[in-house]
């Protein structure tokens, strides 16, 4: 099923956010929606993320995907202001105010996942609910004032890289977008039709070739204090549905799937359903091969119409 993509602009005050929207089910008008739900990328990705998941989806959801500030079409961050988890859920909110959306269902790829995590702690009023692809949350963080000084540095040097952009041929740029998307198995977790997806909202065309779109500094987003307990706290504050989806070879694939266990149970405790899946593939699977992701995105959405289609419950 086709979907034909707008692409809008949010006013975040400082700068704007890119973001594209659609309508699936190719005839649907704009008064047969029946579900909105906001895309959020993951780190170094772009809106481009949902280009072959969201045709696979039902008919009639209005889909509105956000480029992160400094990736993807969207400005990049004033002189000295830094990324950070808690900054993107502001300017976030801040876009969907004005965008006039109120209720919404969040669906997060990995640096997306958290983002959206945080986001619906802070304002549980405006999501109907949660879906995480391939992330229950931050890392350990190492929290200590030896750490904190070596990320500070990395951040101004950063900054300080604003002016470094070189240019790339087509084939060196695809060929980058690989490797830095590679797991931590050193395999990739991207192929070549995979980048090319992600390629134009990632570079933009010159004359010798390609310069990358994202602002240097989004590269290191600042976790300091939105990790380990924090992250827990949040989580416990969630009490809509909330679906994980998780790939056989993503991000908890050896290295962490040791703090899996706890994090998902913190999530049964508390939402008002917890779903969890788990499909083959690496961490970009719902990119790489949708058709795996979609039916159980599907299922969990037609649950979330059916609960929130259901009259309300007297109190006599």
């Amino acid at each position: 099923m086709d979907v034909v993509w707008c692409e809008v602009w949010l006013e975040v005050g400082w700068g704007r956010l890119a973001a594209k929207t659609c309508i699936t089910g190719g005839s649907q008008e704009a008064g047969d929606v029946r579900l909105k739900i906001v895309g959020l990328h993951g780190w170094m990705d772009n809106a481009n993320t949902y280009d072959t998941l969201i045709p696979l989806l039902p008919a009639g959801l209005e889909v509105l995907v956000v480029d992160f500030p400094g990736h993807g079409y969207s400005d990049h961050l004033p002189s000295g202001a830094q990324h950070s988890i808690i900054s993107y859920v502001t300017y976030l909110y801040m876009a969907l105010h004005k965008y006039g959306w109120d209720k919404y269902v969040l669906l997060g790829h990995s640096l997306g996942g958290t983002v959206g995590v945080y986001y619906t702690a802070l304002f549980p009023e405006c999501v109907l609910a949660l879906m995480n692809l391939d992330i229950i949350g931050t890392h350990p963080i190492d929290n200590n004032v030896n750490t904190w000084r070596k990320k500070v540095a990395v951040l101004i040097k950063r900054e300080q890289d604003k002016e470094k952009n070189p240019v790339y041929s087509e084939e060196k740029a695809l060929e980058r977008l690989i490797i830095t998307r590679r797991g931590i198995d050193n395999i990739t977790n991207i192929d070549e039709d995979a980048a090319n997806i992600l390629l134009p909202r990632s570079a933009c065309q010159v004359e010798n070739g390609y310069k990358w779109r994202h602002d240097p500094k989004a590269r290191n987003i600042d976790q300091m204090f939105t990790g380990g307990e924090s992250f827990l706290f949040a989580q416990a504050s969630i009490k809509c549905p909330v679906l994980l989806v998780l790939a056989t070879y993503g991000v908890y694939f050896k290295r962490w799937s040791h703090i899996l266990d706890s994090r998902v149970e913190v999530f049964r405790d508390n939402a008002k359903w917890f779903d969890m899946e788990e499909v083959e593939g690496r961490h970009h699977v719902h990119l790489t091969h949708p058709e795996r992701v979609a039916p159980i995105l599907t299922k969990f959405i037609k649950k979330v119409l059916q609960c929130e289609l259901q009259p309300p419950q007297s109190k006599l």
